[in-house]
């Protein structure tokens, strides 16, 4: 029997994570309650950076707002994975546009770029007991 371990996940290893990402969930409180809203994003730096629509739940972030921002892989076939906490606040992105044509994924216009700098990250990993 190969035990399971649930580990915790240095910044340096949560930051990498975060990079190879594309698609996380930003939580926030909104003027409509508690948001947790699946985003397509990138690091840039230290920053998560997405793109939000103005008068949109998610435009609201163009404001200073403190978020969380979550990010995870799991296979079920082997029972392992990985997920990335970060918190931080919101603020509008000044960086390389350039950084930023990936994004979004959903059609529409998306033109507002929001970073979230980083002021907490927490990671784990885990794996269920196998034989």
């Amino acid at each position: 029997m190969i035990p399971g371990y649930f580990v915790t996940i240095d910044a340096d290893e949560c930051l990498r994570l975060l990079g190879e990402g594309t698609i996380g969930r930003v939580a926030w409180v909104s003027s409509r309650g508690l948001q947790v809203l699946p985003v397509s994003y990138t690091l840039v730096g230290d920053a998560v950076v997405f793109t939000v629509a103005e008068g949109t739940i998610l435009g609201e972030l163009s404001r200073p707002t403190k978020v969380a921002f979550e990010v995870d892989d799991l296979d079920t076939q082997t029972a392992t994975g990985w997920s990335v906490l970060a918190q931080g606040e919101t603020t509008p992105f000044a960086g390389d546009k350039e950084a930023l044509k990936s994004l979004p994924w959903v059609p529409g216009h998306q033109d507002i770029p929001i970073a979230v700098e980083l002021s907490f990250l927490a990671g784990r990993s885990v794996s269920a007991e196998s034989d």
